[in-house]
């Protein structure tokens, strides 16, 4: 591969080779991986909220977990979801309104449909213990809590397809910098990030970044299938950064110093995370890709299931020592990611319609003639596959 500088004098075309099938399995499972952190941090938002922190283990372990593992799962999903798409996206009219019209689908319409859900329960039935209450939807404002406009979506996980919807919007400044400033644009939007949000951890400009930067790893051609050479730099700074993260409680950083630090732990993290995927008992793992099928699914359902869990966990269990709160942190999440995938699957094999439209594919998917090649309606098994499989190519 010619030195990485070389590629800063012409523009990155787009790649159209096939994504190398060890690559695209660790995506695969890093999307499990990722989910997965993610609801079991919603889900153990109760330990140090309604049930006050045992002892100092459980503050580091739980601001190791929260500040460190946690807070480079967006940023990886941001670099995912760049490196998918911008691999091989032509700087067209035409290319960018399919783009665009496409991810209104896949994303825009479970935003809606999983923000509305609640919305008219919250003003038909009433609230919903840990998550929100009628009044709360009325004083933020029904639209404005429908589409996230100047405030996060009623269902707050899903801040992040809206943002992820307006990185799309974004696709020609990107495309921009790899015709006529490929390296100066990742640079330019480092410090966007670093200098344009000094105060906090997740901003659009990171985001900007981080899709940025996994479109610019693909249009160069880094090898990142053969990173066995990493582990030896990244994953001790890695585990030094989580040590660090997890004493933020007794460091006393102000807000731009915390912000600086979890920014420089989030690049390292993503590359982290890209090293411990590329273990074959993590790659290989069954259990995993099968997760990842009904992974976007959990993800938009965990909320407010985790919530709902929550408060029926606490009527019959308070943990107050160190032991019983380390085991209840993960306890919802876990209860949480469990039912919606067994949920997810049954609609997927019994509705795949209606499975379809709830992730945001109902016109890609074609149980017909087209998809089974024979005249004949697909059996129910292939049905499922097909859905599940339109899932995990979500970007």
């Amino acid at each position: 591969m010619p030195p990485l500088l070389s590629f800063a004098k012409r523009p990155l075309e787009p790649v159209r080779d096939p994504i190398d099938p060890d690559v695209s399995a660790r995506i695969d499972v890093l999307r499990a991986v990722l989910i997965g952190l993610i609801v079991l941090c919603h889900g153990g938002r109760w330990i140090g909220g309604s049930v006050p922190l045992a002892s100092p283990v459980v503050t580091f372990v739980l601001a190791m977990v929260n500040q460190g593992l946690d807070c480079a799962v967006i940023p990886l999903f941001f670099a995912i979801s760049g490196f998918l798409l911008l691999r091989k996206l032509e700087a067209t009219p035409v290319a960018y309104g399919r783009l665009l019209r496409g991810k209104v689908i896949a994303i825009g319409v479970p935003l809606l449909i999983f923000n509305g859900i609640w919305i008219a329960w919250l003003l038909g039935v009433g609230s919903i213990p840990f998550f929100a209450s009628q009044s709360f939807v009325l004083n933020a404002g029904i639209v404005q809590k429908l589409f996230g406009i100047g405030t996060p979506p009623l269902n707050y996980p899903l801040w992040f397809l809206r943002d992820l919807l307006l990185v799309f919007a974004a696709t020609p400044l990107f495309l921009a910098f790899f015709r006529w400033l490929p390296l100066g644009g990742l640079v330019l939007l480092g410090l966007w990030w670093f200098l344009g949000a000094p105060d906090q951890d997740y901003s659009l400009p990171g985001f900007f970044f981080a899709f940025y930067a996994g479109g610019l790893l693909v249009r160069m051609r880094v090898n990142l299938r053969d990173t066995a050479g990493w582990d030896r730099y990244v994953l001790p700074l890695f585990v030094g950064f989580l040590v660090v993260l997890g004493l933020q409680p007794w460091l006393g950083l102000g807000a731009p110093a915390q912000a600086g630090l979890n920014k420089a732990y989030q690049i390292v993290g993503v590359a982290a995370f890209w090293c411990i995927s590329r273990q074959r008992w993590v790659k290989g793992s069954r259990m995993l890709h099968r997760m990842a099928a009904m992974s976007f699914f959990v993800f938009l359902t965990h909320e407010p299931t985790v919530s709902v869990l929550q408060a029926l966990l606490m009527r019959v269990w308070q943990p107050a020592s160190t032991l019983g709160q380390l085991v209840a942190y993960p306890s919802v999440g876990l209860a949480a990611i469990v039912g919606l995938s067994m949920l997810g699957w049954g609609l997927a094999v019994y509705v795949p319609r209606l499975f379809s439209v709830l992730t945001g594919a109902p016109l890609r998917l074609r149980f017909s003639a087209s998809a089974s090649g024979s005249g004949a309606p697909l059996p129910v098994g292939n049905k499922a596959a097909v859905a599940c499989e339109q899932v995990k190519r979500q970007a």
